[in-house]
């Protein structure tokens, strides 16, 4: 069966074709696994007798630091600035010249010393004297799990923390995968070859480059949003650029790579003007309901 032709969708056809929200049960299913695991961390263990053996719950459980942030409601993002508060305050020994990846104050929590900072501040730091005095009570009232009895209240906490910190990437990466495949099938029946990463052609990172990130005859860059967020400002200037070198490369070389935007979610559909310049900025403008379109650029534009 011979596949579409290639072609640009209009604005209109583009705006009436956008799935608003991404349903997927897997998607579903993974963050509910997620949400699973880190309930199941802490669920057997009840009120500790004192600090230490907090602080050694967190030293001995792997996972025992994203459980705990996960049941007081904590993201990582506001845990990392009382990191970075408690280490120029001096509690924290060391001094401060940049900030802790979530990672590294996992690592030194065989520290005795700084998992019982950490074990503190955690358990009881919603009343600490030192904290009061410089942390605001928003970011106060989440240390607290000194308090925490009620079970069921804790997996909701959790549910919400991941929605929150976990649930769009998965999403974006189970759409990116839908992409993937279709790829995939065209290098199956082609033999055309696919990639990601740092591409030199456009100086950005692309989602998906055909035949290859290091000499792409199309370039498709991926942006699905359910909500409006600074990202999408981000995400259209390196759409731009990248288009932008590709016309100049085009032009300087009598070439013929082709620029794909991949634009979907409701995020979109709010930031009208943004996603009307997409589609003008671009050789070809997809969604999921137009993937199919995708074989026959990559037919029209890849080198045999």
């Amino acid at each position: 069966m011979k596949p579409p032709e290639p072609r640009k969708l209009s604005f209109e056809e583009a705006w009436e074709s956008t799935t608003e929200f991404f349903v997927d049960d897997s998607v579903e299913e993974e963050v509910d696994k997620k949400i699973e695991n880190i309930y199941t961390a802490t669920r057997g263990v009840h009120k500790f007798e004192n600090i230490d053996e907090f602080a050694q719950f967190l030293k001995d459980e792997e996972g025992a630091l994203d459980s705990v942030l996960a049941d007081v409601g904590l993201p990582q993002e506001r845990f990392k600035r009382i990191i970075t508060l408690l280490r120029r305050k001096g509690r924290i020994p060391g001094g401060f010249d940049q900030e802790w990846g979530i990672g590294r104050i996992r690592r030194l929590l065989v520290d005795n010393a700084f998992a019982h900072t950490i074990a503190n501040v955690l358990f009881h730091g919603k009343e600490d004297p030192f904290l009061k005095r410089y942390l605001p009570k928003y970011y106060r009232e989440k240390l607290n799990w000194e308090e925490i009895s009620d079970y069921e209240g804790r997996k909701l906490k959790i549910k919400e923390t991941i929605y929150r910190r976990e649930y769009a990437n998965i999403r974006g990466r189970k759409i990116e995968e839908i992409i993937g495949k279709k790829l995939e099938a065209i290098k199956r029946k082609y033999g055309i070859d696919y990639g990601r990463g740092r591409s030199r052609l456009v100086d950005v990172d692309v989602d998906w480059a055909v035949p290859g990130v290091e000499a792409p005859w199309v370039v498709i860059m991926v942006s699905y949003q359910e909500t409006t967020s600074s990202g999408q400002t981000t995400k259209a200037r390196d759409m731009l650029n990248a288009y932008n070198r590709i016309r100049t490369s085009n032009s300087r070389n009598r070439e013929n790579r082709a620029f794909v935007n991949f634009i979907d979610g409701v995020g979109w559909l709010a930031r009208k003007a943004d996603f009307k310049r997409l589609i003008g900025e671009c050789h070809y403008f997809l969604n999921l309901k137009n993937l199919d379109i995708l074989e026959g650029i990559v037919l029209k534009h890849v080198t045999k």
